[in-house]
């Protein structure tokens, strides 16, 4: 009876699925949102913009992921992939503080000052004047005084 049992327990055992990765690997990224924002600060945009797209991945609904990306090709120049970006984290969010701050900012830099005043908006509306709002609304008054 001991042979059986351990027959059928060896059988079992052989039958289980196996796990062809190799020690150390993973079927998910191991890029955090962290990771992402340190390559920002350290304006690594190119990076950031990979490694939040790898986030992304496994969080495809992070519109801080997009915000950073936006922000990554706001900083690079890239004005329509920026505007992409932010456009999809405010699909995600539409009360993204951060996403709503930088898409205000970008659109001061093409001169569409009425597009940014609707972002400085609804960024009174949703936080009042947290420190996004603050930002924003010091960078539309120095643009429409010219500077």
């Amino acid at each position: 009876m001991r042979r059986v049992i351990l027959a059928a327990g060896m059988a079992a055992m052989l039958a289980a699925p196996v796990s062809v990765y190799a020690a150390g690997s993973s079927t998910s990224s191991d890029v955090s949102i962290g990771d992402v924002k340190r390559y920002v600060d350290r304006g690594d945009y190119s990076k950031a913009i990979s490694k939040a797209k790898e986030y992304l991945e496994e969080n495809s609904r992070s519109a801080d992921a997009y915000n950073y990306i936006g922000y990554s090709y706001r900083q690079m120049g890239d004005n329509g992939q920026a505007r992409t970006a932010y456009d999809k984290a405010l699909s995600i969010d539409p009360s993204h503080v951060g996403a709503h701050e930088y898409y205000g900012e970008l659109e001061i830099k093409v001169g569409n000052m009425a597009a940014a005043e609707m972002h400085l908006a609804k960024l009174t509306q949703i936080c009042g004047s947290c420190e996004e709002q603050q930002m924003l609304a010091g960078k539309v008054a120095r643009a429409k005084a010219g500077g």
